[in-house]
């Protein structure tokens, strides 16, 4: 019985922890505010107006972008009209 109720509870973890990670991988669509100058996002604002701090390769200022925490750093990529998920370059 004890066994039983164990393997249950250890599955439902599990499952919670792995939804969890999902969650936080999802990119989230935010629009740049600032560059470096050189055609690289520096500063990004999401839908709730707090600025970031993010690296966007190749994006202009205006751009709505896909950003995804990358734990070390905040990566971004432009998106089109279509709004596609995040793709790895």
């Amino acid at each position: 019985m004890l066994q039983t109720i164990s393997k249950t509870v250890g599955g439902a973890l599990a499952l919670l922890c792995l939804a969890a990670t999902f969650a936080i991988a999802a990119p989230q669509t935010m629009t740049c505010t600032a560059s470096d100058g050189k055609g690289n996002c520096t500063v990004a604002t999401g839908a709730d107006g707090k600025a970031i701090v993010v690296v966007g390769e190749g994006v202009q200022v205006g751009d709505t972008v896909a950003c995804q925490d990358l734990g070390y750093m905040i990566n971004c990529a432009t998106v089109d009209g279509s709004m596609h998920p995040y793709r790895w370059r």
